[in-house]
């Protein structure tokens, strides 16, 4: 069920960043937001078409598109796979679990990017990120 505050948060940062709130974008940030989570565009739009939203699954890859390359979103970056997508809550890491292959928010303990170095032959660096991999805890729990 959609919030009206969160949702008019979603439609300010959009209308900050430059991008019209249409409907499309809203869908799916709200479903981002709802879902929670890291999800993959099919995710994303079978969310949506369960939910009674017309939308082609196209539409969806390019609304992705959009929010990210705003800032809204951010593809999380888990290694293999299809890319995962989350609304963006500032700088972080992922852990992957092995297991149940479920991907968690690891803060960053220097807090901004990039929190590693590689030496100065590499040219500037602007992003560093890490995937740590695992069992997580629901799954040790289970062995």
């Amino acid at each position: 069920m959609a919030d009206p505050d969160r949702t008019a948060e979603l439609v300010e940062r959009m209308q900050e960043a430059g991008l019209r709130a249409t409907g499309p974008r809203v869908a799916v940030a709200e479903a981002l937001r709802e879902m929670g989570g890291h999800r993959t565009a099919d995710d994303v739009h079978a969310h949506l078409v369960r939910a009674g939203t017309r939308i082609p699954r196209a539409s969806v890859y390019n609304v992705l598109a959009a929010l990210t390359g705003a800032g809204i979103c951010t593809v999380a970056d888990i290694g293999h796979g299809p890319a995962v997508y989350e609304l963006d809550r500032g700088w972080h890491h992922h852990f992957v679990c092995r297991v149940c292959g479920r991907v968690s928010d690891v803060d960053c303990l220097v807090g901004s990017s990039p929190c590693l170095t590689a030496g100065d032959s590499v040219g500037v660096i602007e992003q560093a990120q890490v995937i740590f991999r695992g069992v997580c805890a629901d799954c040790q729990e289970n062995e």
